[in-house]
């Protein structure tokens, strides 16, 4: 066989390089550690909207599958350097032949189409109209005497307490926000860690070789800087995973605060009527009640079916 052109390979150098890479490998696995503390199950979500993102908990999975498979990259990786730097194999059989032409350099890479994803979720486009405009305070932005916000505050309490069906719908919009906030924050940390990595690898290998014009050498380097790219990758998704799951979080949150407090006070102006009523309530006056009170249950209606419909809009940017 004929000896690759170029400086030989120091076998010590070699031997660094693999330790190198073995210190990334301890690293990548303990980036998997901070990713399974995420919440598998989507009831953190609330029981209305968590069915709709199980594609976060199945976006989770691949994700770790492919960090796994790096893992076991490197860590062949180490042991083929070391085999190399021991005399049991030449580097060329280590890498093989590289397969050439074989990647579409025409295809959007991993950063590429999260970018896409980030844009698509920041533009708020799958945000149904009515949420999109609204805030908490936006239905109560008129004044109201001291005695309809302790009758408001005391209703909301009394309909989370005693009004089944109302409490239940609560409970279906409020989920566990502070698990929420976690499930972020660990996609966060991830999205951190992985773009260190990928840096730290490709300035790893930029070192490697004194002489990378060698075929041999130029193919492991080539191999490996497939591996930069999937962190790269991975990090962008986690990225992208970390703004979808605080942005659902979020909208879930508004649209429960809004609910939350049509439902007090329409308790209010109901316990007002009890209060002011005479002992005879006129056609007109019941009929205007009877409004509000539709009114009422087609508002908290149309919040519900924006938030599921705004949330069915964003998981679909999970796959994207």
């Amino acid at each position: 066989m004929a000896t690759p052109a170029g400086p030989p390979v120091d076998p010590e150098q070699l031997r660094a390089h693999a330790a190198q890479l073995d210190r990334l490998r301890v690293r990548l696995g303990q980036v998997r550690l901070t990713g399974r503390q995420i919440e598998k199950g989507q009831t953190a979500f609330g029981a209305l909207c968590g069915w709709i993102l199980t594609g976060l908990g199945d976006r989770y999975q691949k994700h770790d599958e492919l960090l796994a498979y790096v893992e076991e990259t490197l860590v062949l990786t180490v042991r083929g350097l070391r085999r190399v730097a021991a005399g049991e194999q030449p580097l060329a059989e280590m890498v093989g032949q590289p397969d050439e032409g074989s990647a579409d350099e025409d295809a959007p890479s991993a950063p590429e189409i999260i970018d896409g994803v980030l844009e698509a979720v920041n533009s708020r486009d799958w945000v149904e109209p009515l949420l999109a405009e609204a805030a908490p305070v936006a239905e109560f932005a008129t004044p109201v005497t001291g005695m309809f916000m302790l009758l408001r505050t005391g209703g909301l309490e009394y309909a989370t307490t005693h009004v089944e069906p109302l409490r239940r719908l609560l409970d279906d919009l409020t989920g566990t926000p502070e698990v929420v906030a976690d499930q972020a924050g660990h996609w966060d940390v991830m999205a951190g860690d992985l773009r260190r990595l990928a840096s730290d690898l490709e300035w790893c290998l930029a070192g490697a070789f004194p002489g990378p014009e060698r075929p041999d050498a130029r193919a492991y380097l080539d191999i490996m800087a497939n591996n930069v790219e999937a962190l790269r990758g991975l990090a962008a998704t986690s990225t992208a995973m970390t703004l979808i799951t605080r942005s659902a979080g979020d909208l879930i949150l508004l649209a429960r605060d809004i609910v939350r407090g049509l439902i007090g006070d329409l308790f209010a102006r109901a316990s007002l009527w009890v209060i002011d009523s005479p002992e005879v309530v006129t056609r007109p006056v019941l009929v205007a009640r009877l409004a509000s009170l539709v009114t009422a249950a087609w508002r908290i209606n149309a919040y519900v079916t924006a938030l599921t419909t705004s949330i069915a809009n964003l998981s679909r940017s999970i796959d994207g």
